[in-house]
């Protein structure tokens, strides 16, 4: 994707959340000064009761003489171990719960956002992009996005409170061997920089190639039919298993960077772990730091380790979130170029015509595909396009709804131009039937419901039956409740226009657009739904492309299209008078006489 993502998006998120992720942080540095407290009771248990040291001073009247009650004085040891033992699980679960139920309502808000975003961005978008890489991004990359933030919390959080409060504890108890102490810090931190921009890199790959495999199943599934038809099923075995190749490669990869960064890591922390064991044990035999000493030194030790191996473990998930990051924010920084004007309020009424004048459109710029396009659409009236593949009639249909913008000229309702209008309202205005219609995993009754809000079942059935669809209802056990696969499977071709169709003329919008209405037809119901589009003209406007001229031969106004110009207008009768290609196309598609086809009422 070409725009720049926005590198610090999820922070909007995240300070939504910042009362209870604030709670989270300070359940969590409270956990942290507990991990400070716990080796504590053990060096008293080395120190002062087995080899019976004095007190300090602060300590003496509140726990028991090592000299008189050495076992008392255990017991009370082992009472502090086990209470600050509970008290960092009582904080552990409070903090977790608090910290994964914000996580997961900040993953919720951005992957509705990011599904609002996405299925407003125009159409151009969605035809360059796999439907399979978007959903990845939707799910697993969320979900990587969820698991850092609460790594962040539970794991990081505590452990780099905790390595500051101990680094302050050495310095006081003996600034030189403190030192040595802290001295392990800089190599790990080298290595993790080094070791994070390696995975980071591999785990990039990692997710670009699982995009593009989970992409290529996806459209190898949904065009299943055809692969089945040509027997491709082995070549698209292969073409599945060579993706699938990089991308086991790739996750391989990442892994060993993985593996060598935790072995890196555990290598370094043995190697500082001896030296500053020896070099503390040197100054105990010194008399330099007593025993006890010594212990919390090495368990602070520990404590330093701790968060160094946690990142060599969830150095992968920080990587793959930060790759997440980058890919939605790729997703969210697309901007449609269909811009809504500000504080414009919609008309209170319906369009009452729609016109465009001297319309000119391009997909790339200085490539234009239409050329001075005018004509009108308002109730009663019907107008066709007609010409052959490729001479413009989808592209002009795309412009009526807003899903492209015209490059010269203008589509206005009502005397407007459709872009100082609310692109909701536009679109409100038109009912579309594609070439190829799409249908939802639903009812018969609910795919055509779809098309009005707050239409109900005997709705649905009404506008059924004017589209044709009876006979088929009649045939299925469960009439207009039967449930429609995904995409329409389980109808044909053309029971999926027919319910198409009737989602249309459930709609109010007063412009109904139909796109080949009847390339799937057979001729029976392709006459009822003829009949059906004229009690349509009656009260919308209706523009309609049609391969098959028979028809549009009742059109009020055919558009005869080349290579995007209207190269000639009117109505049947007046195409065929003019012998020009009109007439050339008729006779080629229908005979000099066309016999047999409806007569225009124009004719």
């Amino acid at each position: 994707m070409n725009p720049t993502p926005q590198r610090w998006w999820l922070l909007g998120y995240l300070r939504r959340e910042w009362p209870t992720l604030g709670a989270g942080s300070c359940l969590m540095s409270l956990r942290a000064l507990v991990l400070l407290a716990l080796p504590w009771p053990m060096k008293a248990i080395i120190d002062n009761v087995i080899f019976q040291h004095p007190l300090e001073r602060w300590l003496a009247p509140l726990l028991a003489s090592p000299l008189r009650h050495r076992v008392l004085l255990l017991d009370e040891l082992a009472l502090g171990m086990l209470a600050l033992g509970g008290l960092d699980a009582l904080l552990v679960y409070a903090g977790n719960r608090v910290l994964l139920n914000a996580g997961q309502r900040v993953m919720f808000a951005i992957r509705f956002n990011l599904f609002a975003h996405l299925q407003r961005l125009p159409l151009a978008f969605h035809r360059n992009r796999r439907s399979g890489d978007l959903n990845l991004r939707m799910s697993e990359d969320v979900k990587q996005l969820q698991d850092f933030i609460s790594s962040l919390g539970i794991d990081l959080l505590p452990h780099a409170v905790t390595v500051l409060g101990m680094a302050a504890v050495l310095l006081l108890l003996d600034w030189r061997y403190a030192l040595l102490t802290l001295a392990a810090a800089p190599p790990l931190l080298i290595i993790t920089i080094i070791f994070s921009s390696k995975l980071r890199h591999a785990v990039r790959q990692v997710r670009q190639h699982d995009g593009a495999l989970n992409g290529i199943a996806q459209e190898i599934l949904a065009c299943v039919q055809v692969v089945q038809a040509f027997s491709r099923e082995t070549h698209e075995e292969e073409r599945f298993s060579a993706q699938a190749d990089k991308s086991l490669r790739a996750g391989q990869a990442a892994n060993r960077v993985q593996a060598q960064f935790g072995a890196a890591m555990g290598l370094a922390i043995t190697g500082a772990t001896a030296l500053i064991t020896w070099y503390g044990a040197l100054r105990v035999l010194d008399g330099r730091l007593s025993a006890g000493e010594l212990l919390v030194f090495l368990a602070y030790l520990r404590g330093f380790a701790t968060p160094a191996r946690q990142l060599a473990k969830t150095g992968r998930v920080s990587s793959r979130a930060l790759i997440a990051m980058e890919r939605i924010g790729e997703c969210l920084a697309e901007q449609s170029p269909l811009t809504e004007p500000e504080g414009v309020l919609a008309p209170p009424h319906p369009v009452r015509r729609i016109s465009l004048r001297q319309v000119g459109f391009g997909y790339q710029p200085g490539q234009n595909v239409l050329r001075d396009i005018s004509f009108d659409l308002m109730a009663g009236r019907m107008v066709a396009l007609a010409g052959a593949t490729g001479s413009g009639k989808t592209t002009i249909v795309s412009l009526v709804p807003r899903f492209h913008d015209p490059s010269s000229g203008a589509v206005l309702f009502d005397g407007v131009d459709s872009r100082a209008l609310p692109l909701s309202y536009v679109r409100q205005q038109v009912a579309l039937v594609p070439q190829e219609p799409a249908l939802f995993q639903a009812t018969i009754w609910e795919n055509i419901a779809y098309g009005r809000l707050g239409a109900g079942r005997e709705d649905a059935l009404g506008a059924a039956r004017d589209a044709g669809l009876q006979p088929l209802l009649d045939r299925l056990p469960e009439g207009i409740d039967t449930m429609v696969a995904e995409r329409g499977g389980g109808l044909s071709g053309g029971q999926r226009q027919c319910v198409a169709i009737a989602r249309a003329l459930l709609s109010t919008a007063p412009v109904v657009i139909l796109d080949e209405p009847t390339s799937s037809l057979d001729a029976a119901t392709e006459r009822q739904l003829s009949a059906a589009i004229a009690r349509l003209c009656r009260q919308r406007a209706v523009l309609i492309i049609a391969h098959r001229l028979s028809t549009i031969i009742q059109a009020d106004e055919i558009l005869l299209l080349e290579q995007g110009r209207i190269t000639e207008r009117g109505p049947h009768r007046d195409l065929m008078k003019r012998q020009g290609a009109y007439a050339q196309l008729w006779t080629m598609l229908h005979g000099a006489h066309g016999a047999g086809l409806p007569q225009a009422a124009n004719q």
